[in-house]
């Protein structure tokens, strides 16, 4: 059933489809770099947005029935964060090699900035959600 898209809102899990999506694009785009530079930026680059997607996945897959267990979701959720700002750095450094289009650029910070957002969102709503644990 469709929802008028007025009425549409983020979903709950937006942030592991972004995670994914970021972890294929970044792929896709480092695929398409110079083969010389594959050890020093493409792998790099590669391995960052896919230890986002697994940190990610991790949090997502703990649910917490006590203070400990809230706080191993939330670190996988911090360390996805810390990710997310290391892969600025290296874009930033792969576009300053290969001056890849604009667009590229734009639309790569587009689905970072959009995931850092989504974890800052969910790590506020777990620390109400969680906190009356034991």
């Amino acid at each position: 059933m469709s929802v008028i898209r007025s009425a549409r809102s983020t979903s709950e899990a937006q942030f592991l489809a972004t995670a994914r999506e970021l972890q294929i694009y970044t792929i896709q785009k480092c695929v398409n770099f110079p083969k010389r530079y594959t050890f020093y930026v493409n792998q790099t680059l590669a391995a960052i947005a896919t230890r986002v997607y697994e940190d990610v996945k991790r949090g997502n897959s703990i649910y917490p029935a006590n203070q400990h267990e809230a706080q191993l979701r939330r670190d996988y959720f911090l360390n996805a964060g810390a990710e997310l700002q290391n892969l600025v750095s290296q874009i930033e450094v792969a576009y300053e090699l290969f001056r890849f289009e604009a667009g590229v650029m734009v639309h790569w910070m587009e689905l970072v900035d959009s995931e850092i957002k989504l974890l800052k969102a969910l790590l506020k709503s777990d620390k109400s959600r969680y906190k009356d644990l034991p």
